[in-house]
Formats: structure tokens, sequence, C-alpha cells
């Protein structure tokens, strides 16, 4: 069994997407036959004391061993020399528009991050935390899910050994739909400032995926075109992209929050010079296949490696967390933070993901500049 300390979590932001992190963290503060228990929730922080009380009493967390802030600054200056109640990561699933700031006080303050997507709105802002990382040896774990999604990672790998030839291109349409009270909840939703639209808020995930399993080729240009159909909001519902990359790589995405609700879907195709993947989600449900030159299917082989790799590095345990990526993310990030390597949605990742995101809004006349 691992013996070391449980690395202490502070979780900044109480909202809808707080209640994946806590999911996993749950799964992560029990002791595990194989790992010990490998971390612990010592913060909150939300401005609104409901929200907070809301996952004190929803997840069975004591008062007594969580302590609650309003801001991430009360956090650092209530604890300056307490190390006990400093948190060794700080996770944050604010506003978009909170991120950067709010990553910069927690790698100032000698912490690692997990930052939900985006890594910042400004690409600026980006590679700022990525050089004060570097500069204080923090690591930086962006949400990009998909990455983290079961098989998804042993199909990249083979796609990089050059298993399936060349990547060639992929296509990806998000189709998740939100009613106008979803923007309707607060009122920094759906704007540019704070959150950003159909493409920077639900369709980042995607290409990000999409551009890693084309092995992250330079984007040589993007065209972009967006609209708001049917919301109340500033930002877009509905946008497109074709971009072009190095090696004559091509992506095109769709994106748009006007469908059904009830029915979130994404879906994904690469087309590689010896093979083909396809993926996708719908209502929660994951589906994909793999095909090699010869057009032979593949897909239960990846679900044998996929079984047996979880049972053999977390034990039975972890297949039950299989439908939560976010616990992924969170044994990546510990991994990469003990063995000292980046962890598989690195800042780079959430570097370039930006860069595809603010070429497209470029390219449609919108500006990211704030």
């Amino acid at each position: 069994m691992n013996n070391r300390m449980p690395l202490k979590i502070a979780l900044a932001g109480c909202g809808r997407v707080a209640d994946k992190h806590l999911k996993a963290l749950n799964y992560l503060t029990n002791n595990n036959k194989k790992h010990g228990q490998r971390a612990e929730l010592i913060a909150l922080i939300d401005p609104v004391p409901q929200a907070r009380q809301r996952i004190l009493s929803g997840y069975g967390f004591s008062r007594d061993n969580i302590q609650e802030y309003d801001c991430l600054e009360d956090m650092f200056e209530t604890n300056v020399n307490d190390s006990h109640m400093k948190p060794d990561i700080v996770a944050i699933t604010t506003p978009s528009s909170q991120h950067y700031t709010q990553a910069k006080q927690a790698l100032e303050n000698d912490c690692h991050v997990f930052i939900e997507k985006p890594i910042a709105m400004q690409l600026e802002h980006a590679q700022e935390l990525r050089l004060l990382a570097e500069q204080n040896y923090k690591k930086i774990v962006v949400g990009h899910i998909y990455r983290y999604f079961p098989v998804i990672g042993l199909v990249a790998q083979d796609i990089a050994q050059g298993m399936f030839g060349k990547p060639l291109y992929g296509t990806v349409s998000v189709r998740w739909g939100h009613d106008q009270t979803y923007y309707d909840q607060a009122t920094w939703r759906g704007t540019r400032e704070h959150d950003g639209g159909a493409i920077m808020n639900q369709s980042i995930h995607a290409l990000d995926l999409m551009h890693w399993l084309l092995g992250e080729p330079e984007l040589i240009s993007a065209k972009g075109a967006i609209s708001t159909q049917i919301h109340r909001i500033e930002s877009e519902d509905l946008g497109f992209g074709i971009f072009e990359f190095a090696d004559d790589r091509w992506l095109m995405l769709e994106g748009t929050t006007n469908t059904e609700p009830a029915r979130p879907e994404a879906s994904f195709f690469v087309r590689l010079t010896q093979g083909d993947v396809k993926a996708g989600i719908s209502s929660g449900r994951i589906s994909f296949s793999v095909f090699d030159s010869n057009g032979k299917q593949l897909k239960n082989r990846y679900i044998r490696r996929e079984i047996f790799r979880r049972i053999k590095t977390e034990g039975f345990s972890y297949l039950l967390q299989m439908g939560n990526p976010h616990t992924a993310i969170y044994i990546d990030l510990i991994d990469s933070i003990s063995n000292d390597r980046q962890p598989l949605a690195d800042v780079v990742s959430g570097i370039n993901s930006l860069k595809l995101v603010l070429a497209l809004y470029q390219d449609a006349g919108v500006s990211y500049n704030h």
C-alpha cells in the first residue's frame, strides 16, 4: 500500500461542476488497497454560503474537517502560517473569467492547479500561467474530460505510435442543448467576458480531443462562423470551424446549444491512412468503434485492454468510477505530482485548445482581448 500522506484539496466554486469533483474526491478519500488515501478535501471557497452548505450536507462532509471561505485570498491569508491547512491542490470550477486570476493566486501560493476549461479566456493569460507553473515547479491539469474517457487514451497511444498510419482529418459535432433557463440562472452565463458561447464553453473539450488524436499539429489557419439563433445571450449558440494544420491535416467542427437539452450529444470521427476511429456520447452513454486498414473492428480488444489496465492499476473498485472522468483526472494529477511528470491534459493542451477557439472567433469577427 502507498503510505504517502494524502494531498490536501481546496475546491474553489461550489456550483454544478463541483459535484463531479466531489464524486472523485469521495473515491480518492477512501483507503484503497493499492494506493491508500490519496486526497483530502480541506476547504470550500464560494461567495455564496448556501452553495457551500449544499456540498457539506449533500456529500456528508463534516464542518469540523473542512474550512469555508468566500474567496481564495481569505484562505491564503488565514492560513499563511498554518501548513496543515494549506492546500496542495486548488481545484477551480468557477466561471471562466475567474480561471486565470484564481489559478495565478494558487500557483503564487505554491499550489498545484486543477482548472476546468478553458484554462483562461485570453491567450496571454494562459501562457503566463504556464510560465508561472514552470517557475514554481507546479503542475496544471486542465479539465479536458474527453482525454480521460475509457479507451480513448489507449487509442491515442496507438495512433501516436503509428499503428493506424498518418492522421488525415477529423470531424466533430457538439450538440449540447441548453434552454433559456440555463442561461438565466446567472448573469454571467452566455456573456463573452465571463463565459463564452457554444464554442468557448461547450466545444473546447472536443477541440482538445480532436487536436490530440490528430497528433497535436501546428495550426496553420482557421475559418469560423458563429450565430446567436434562439437564445437571449451575448455569445453564440451556434458555431462552425474549419482548421488547417501542418502536414496537411484538417478538422471540421459544429458546435451548438440549440438542440434538445434532454439529449446532449457529441460525435467524433478521425480518418487515418490505415484505419478510422469513431466515438460518441449521447445522453451520458459512450459508444466507439476502431477499424484497422483491413476493416477489422478492434472495439472489443480495446475494451478488454482498458478493463485489465484499470484493474491492474486501481483494482476492481475503480470500475464503478469509469463513468466519471474527473476521477481519472485527479488520479493522473496526483501521479504526475508524485512522479514529477506532466499530466495528460497539461497546461500545453489548455493553451492549444484555447488557440483553436480564439482563431475561430477571430475569423468570425469576434475578439476576446478584453
